[in-house]
Parts: C-alpha cells; sequence; structure tokens
C-alpha cells in the first residue's frame, strides 16, 4: 500500500496529513472529514482522495453554484477524477485574486536506506518516533504515546509535528504542535531527547541515567525579621556522574535538603546553574517531568489498599491512559520485583513494615520509569539491618541505569555508595569522593566528630577551600569551565600549607581510620 503524506497550508499556518493505512480520505468542513478545513467557504466534503492500484487519485466533489472551487496545479478539473501528481487548492469561486483558502501539497516520497549512527531523517519522508512497534525510534516509557511525534522531510527541510500525544512533544522547552526544525534545536519527550542537526537526529539523552551538574548553586533567603539575607547553600560545585549512586549527608541545618530541593527543582536556586546532560534543567524542567523521581521522607500512601492496588492506581493515574491493561500489569510486576517485594501484593498497605512501605514508596516512582530519582531519608527510623537492605536495594537500582541521589543520616553503610557530599554550616561543600577517603580528609575517627567540626563556620569554610584545592576539583573546574563558558563557578584555591588540624596523624592506623564510629584518642 502507497502511504500518502500531505502538507496542509491555510494561510501562514500548516500541518501534515499522514494515511497511514487508508485508501480513501476526504476533505472538507464538516468535522468527521477526514482533513478539516474550517472555512465557510469550503463545502462540507469537497474532495475525496482514493488509492487505486497503487495510485492515488483526487475527485472534485464540488456542487453546482458553490462559493468555491477545487483547482490541481491551478487549473480546474478537465474530469471529475485525476491523478493526484501535484497540488490541490481550495479558492473563493467569485474573486479574482488567486489566494487559497486551503492548498494540499503531496509530499515527496524518499526511500533511501538509513545511513550513519544516528537517525538521518532524509532516509524516508515521515520518521516516526513513539512507543508502538511500528515506530522508526521506539521509546519505551509508559508517558509516551504509541505515536508521540512525527517528522516529515520535503527535500528541503524537515518539520516536526505532535501526534496528539498526551504529555506533548517540546522544541527548546516550548510545547509545540508543529514547527519547522532548525540546526540546534532540541526536541524533547518523556525519558528522550534529541539535536536536530543538518536533517539528522542527534541522540541527547544518556541510556543509564542523567549526568548532574551543579555548578556554583547559592540559595539565599532573607531572614523572617530583618532585610538580611542567609546562605542556605553556598557555591557548591560537584558533578554526579550518569548511574551513580549518591549520598549527601551533613549535621542537622546543614543544608541538605535545600540542596537537593535545588538540584531537583522543587525549591530552585537563587544564583548558579543545574545542568542534566548538559542541559541548563530550569530552563528545560518541562521536558524533564517524566524522568525525575521524588521519594519524601514520608511515605504518602493509603493504608486500606493491597500493595498491587497501590501501584495499579498510581500506575493509571501517571502513564498515559491508551496504556493496554497486560502492558500496566507487566509494569507494576515489575516495579514490584525490582524493589524485591514478590509475595507482598496481596498484603494491605497498612500492615507492611517500615522498610517494606519505604520501598512500595520507591516502586510507586519506578512505575513511570525515571532516569534519575531522589530520596528524602529514605533509612530514616529503620532498624540497621533493614538500613542495609535500603541502600543495597539503591546500589541495585543506580546499576539499572538510574542516578539515585539520598539524603541520609544513617553512616554505616556508605560504602555502598558511589559517592559522599559533606556538607558543613551554610550548605557548604566539604567534601566529595569515596566514604572511605573521609576520615583522613576531615582528620577524624568518627562521623559525629566530623559533624561536630563542620558546625563551625570557620572550619566549614576551611574544608570548602580545602575542596577547592583538590585535583578532583581541579579537573572538574577544567571541564565545566569548557562546556559552560569561564566564570561558571568559583576557580580552584590557590596552593597553601595545610593547617596542622587537616594533616592526617601520624599514629592512625588505616584500618581504625575507616571504622565508623571510633572515638579520638
Amino acid at each position: 500500500m502507497k502511504n500518502l503524506i500531505l502538507k496542509i497550508r491555510e494561510g501562514d499556518l500548516f500541518r501534515f496529513f499522514d494515511s497511514e493505512e487508508r485508501t480513501e480520505l476526504t476533505i472538507g468542513s464538516r468535522r468527521s472529514a477526514d482533513i478539516v478545513v474550517k472555512s465557510q467557504l469550503v463545502e462540507p466534503v469537497q474532495i475525496r482522495l482514493l488509492l487505486k492500484n497503487n495510485v492515488w487519485y483526487a475527485e472534485d466533489l464540488t456542487p453546482e453554484n458553490a462559493r468555491s472551487v477545487v483547482l490541481l496545479d491551478g487549473r480546474r478539473f478537465k474530469r471529475p477524477m485525476m491523478k493526484l501528481d501535484g497540488a490541490l487548492s481550495i479558492r473563493h469561486a467569485g474573486k479574482k485574486e488567486k489566494e487559497d483558502i486551503v492548498r494540499i501539497t503531496p509530499v515527496r516520497q524518499f526511500t533511501r536506506k538509513r545511513t550513519g549512527n544516528n537517525f538521518d531523517l532524509t532516509a524516508k519522508t515521515l520518521t516516526t518516533v513513539g512507543s508502538g512497534e511500528n515506530c522508526d525510534i521506539r521509546v519505551n516509557n509508559p508517558l509516551v504515546s504509541e505515536k508521540h511525534f512525527f517528522i516529515v522531510y520535503d527535500g528541503e527541510g524537515c518539520y516536526v509535528e505532535d501526534a496528539h500525544s498526551v504529555s506533548g512533544t517540546y522544541v527548546n522547552n516550548k510545547k509545540v504542535k508543529r514547527q519547522k526544525l532548525g540546526d540546534y534545536d532540541r526536541i524533547s519527550i518523556p525519558s528522550a531527547a534529541y539535536i536536530f542537526y543538518r536533517n539528522t537526529l542527534l541522540y541527547s539523552t544518556a541510556q543509564g541515567g542523567i549526568r548532574i551538574d551543579a555548578v556554583d548553586v547559592c540559595k539565599r533567603v532573607r531572614e523572617r525579621n530583618s532585610r538580611a539575607k542567609i546562605s542556605l547553600v553556598t557555591n557548591v560545585t560537584f558533578r554526579i556522574e550518569a548511574g551513580a549512586f549518591v549520598a549527601v549527608v551533613g549535621g542537622s541545618g546543614a543544608g541538605k535538603s535545600t540542596l537537593l530541593d535545588c538540584i531537583n527543582g522543587m525549591r530552585p536556586a537563587t544564583e548558579g546553574k543545574i545542568y542534566y546532560d548538559t542541559n541548563d534543567y530550569y530552563e528545560n524542567m518541562n521536558t524533564y517531568k517524566g524522568v525525575v523521581g521524588y521519594v519524601p521522607q514520608r511515605d504518602i500512601m493509603h493504608d486500606d489498599l493491597t500493595v498491587a492496588d497501590a501501584l495499579r492506581y498510581t500506575a493509571m493515574l501517571r502513564m498515559r491512559a491508551d496504556l493496554p491493561a497486560p502492558e500496566l500489569h507487566e509494569r507494576v510486576q515489575a516495579a514490584i520485583a525490582d524493589v524485591h517485594l514478590q509475595g507482598k501484593e496481596g498484603l494491605r498497605i497498612s500492615a507492611l513494615s517500615g522498610g517494606q512501605k519505604k520501598r512500595v514508596s520507591i516502586a510507586m516512582e519506578l512505575l513511570s520509569d525515571p532516569k534519575v530519582i531522589f530520596l528524602d531519608e529514605p533509612t530514616s527510623g529503620l532498624s540497621p539491618d533493614l538500613d542495609m537492605e535500603m541502600m543495597a536495594l539503591l546500589k541495585d537500582l543506580s546499576k539499572k541505569g538510574r542516578t539515585i541521589v539520598v539524603i541520609t543520616h544513617a553512616m554505616e553503610n556508605l560504602d555502598k555508595c558511589d559517592s559522599v557530599a559533606f556538607l558543613g554550616r551554610g550548605g557548604r561543600l566539604c567534601y566529595y569522593g569515596a566514604a572511605k577517603d573521609a576520615f583522613r580528609w576531615f582528620n577524624r575517627r568518627s562521623y559525629s566528630r566530623i559533624f561536630e567540626a563542620l558546625t563551625d563556620e570557620a572550619t566549614s569554610e576551611a574544608f570548602a577551600k580545602k575542596y577547592r584545592r583538590s585535583p578532583y576539583y581541579k579537573e572538574l573546574y577544567a571541564q565545566l569551565t569548557e562546556e559552560y563558558g569561564k566564570g561558571c563557578c568559583l576557580p580552584p584555591e590557590e596552593e597553601e600549607a595545610e593547617a596542622p588540624w587537616e594533616k592526617p596523624p601520624k599514629d592512625l592506623p588505616a584500618r581504625r581510620a575507616h571504622r565508623n564510629g571510633e572515638e579520638d584518642a
């Protein structure tokens, strides 16, 4: 069957139409027409298109004394039905001006094969993107419609058009129905983003989670009883690699939750930038709505529901409405398996332990297949064994292509994290790296001693400067400057002699320095 793609222009507006598997199409002002032209001059059904012997024909159905006429390549039909080998137009019958009410042009068909690693849009006339099996580019996400958007190449340029998707199609962070594409335009749908360049789609979304760059992030707020501003987060710069498991720790009031909310956009930073896969997150938050999960400290669930029902209702609310029932069931079962709750599906939420309830909260976020998950103290109130199980679970989730960022006060299982960010007073980043190296960095033998030291503002600032002198920060600064420009963050601190309290004690054995909870000698 020969597919027909039409470019429909009404004044300065245009849209595209794909015949798909149909063999007959109608054009007119009636709402039931396949192609509706909203004009009082157009007949309810004025043109019929028919596919015969793999060739499309146009039939003029205009009655006598009609207020408009049908033209093919600017000429009246010689006979009622003619081969569709040019542009159809409907014009006012009484005016001499040759202005079209509507112009319908068959788009030239291209059938060349795909070349290169990226998707060449000149390979065919119509490129479809969605979750359906027949799409040219498949995106396996429950928020993506079966046919989400398509791109038409007409031999000269490319045009993107949303295919009536549920969650919308965004170009440069603006929701669009249709738009002509230009070089470096960014097309975004849930869990996937593409860059258009020279009639080619370049993939820009990481498959294994999202890389996050926090660049000179500050959060300043005005004090309630004065005009002065206080800093809750101060000049924080670090990188969370895609698929990494990162913990943010610090004493009470150190700004952990504030920093987390700056990164996930719930309470944006007042200064600095957050980048997701090198894209400015605050300018593109709409395009990331479907790929960011958040698990609050307090579980929000209906206690009278069973685990399976709670997840099923959550899935129905969050996923697209036309998701087939078997696929919805499959995703619910996959989320249950991801958090290791098999066999608990029939239990009421109220009958679960604290750790199991937290797993259900995580499963609710996993339903939409997020690429990054933020968790605010997921192990709060859990026993040490359950804390270890929860941290192991989060580590396992990060290995499955998700970036995991967690706030925690439980320090016993930080070794499961890829990196740990220690915050000091005023939300200063005092250390970022492996948990096992933190004791030597701070010259303290226990986490409680580290937190006690970081309650002092001068000590926190001293360790923040030490962090900006570190080889890690120097290398990161060079990379951020190259990607986002000079002046994007504070430069590395100049080298200086370490203060005596910063030097590691000579009598501190490595095996004792890495043990948690040990008191100073």
